[in-house]
């Protein structure tokens, strides 16, 4: 068995799946819900047609019908996972306004306002790593998951307003919201952070689990909300977020 977290493109997969080859073990990938752009459907199932866009999405979608073809062929045998914005102890995790922007914490736990485009109706759809983990383990004893992807999610996505009412419930607060136009939030927030913002709301992806509870036994034990709060958590406790001193 092999499980492939380091492959972002079908050249490197194709060399992985070479070497693979002569044994043929069970090849576990791990890809994205970025091999989904803006759904015309939703929540968003593994049979949608892939609508990537950029490097790391239209990346991992090439990968996936390289394993798939792989399978069918009668050589590498893979499963693929595509997990959504994972979260967690230790991980860089996306905040309620879309980016990695350390000060969206400090904002709602301290009352500040904090700017969201598009009315914070974006959605993103976390998941957390323990969760990731138990789909990849399940994968390894579900023969009927071979040559399909799954998506590994929380059970619920939400939008941006949504976590970060969430978040700010923590600490006692109602969220102090202030939605702006592109032009504005981008004035306002440093551009890595407006980019990564723009990237996570314009796909605003909802995927469905269906597929993974069915043949896998899929059952996510942590919520988007639980998800970021053992994040922040993590961070606050290694200096890496500031909550006003509040507990959390």
């Amino acid at each position: 068995m092999v499980i492939d977290l380091i492959c972002f493109t079908a050249a490197s997969a194709g060399q992985l799946v070479d070497a693979l080859r002569p044994s043929r073990p069970l090849l576990l990938h791990c890809g994205t819900i970025w091999v989904h752009g803006p759904a015309l459907r939703v929540p968003v199932t593994e049979d949608e047609p892939r609508t990537a866009y950029g490097d790391y999405g239209t990346g991992k979608a090439a990968i996936e019908v390289l394993l798939h073809r792989e399978t069918l062929a009668g050589g590498v045998p893979a499963v693929v996972l595509h997990p959504g914005h994972i979260s967690g102890p230790g991980w860089p995790v996306i905040t309620p306004a879309g980016n990695l922007d350390p000060a969206v914490w400090t904002c709602l736990a301290t009352g500040r306002p904090l700017a969201l485009p598009d009315h914070g109706l974006g959605v993103l759809h976390h998941v957390h790593a323990d969760d990731v983990a138990q789909a990849f383990e399940l994968a390894l004893s579900r023969p009927t998951a071979i040559g399909a992807s799954f998506h590994v999610v929380a059970g619920q996505a939400m939008t941006l307003r949504g976590l970060a009412a969430g978040v700010a419930s923590w600490f006692g607060r109602e969220p102090v919201l202030d939605f702006v136009e592109w032009a504005e939030f981008e004035r306002r927030v440093p551009a890595e952070h407006a980019d990564a913002t723009r990237e996570h709301t314009f796909r605003s992806i909802t995927a469905s689990i269906d597929r993974a509870a069915d043949v896998l036994g899929y059952a996510p034990r942590y919520s988007s909300l639980d998800a970021l709060h053992e994040a922040l958590a993590w961070l606050v406790a290694n200096g890496q977020a500031d909550v006003g001193g509040q507990p959390l």
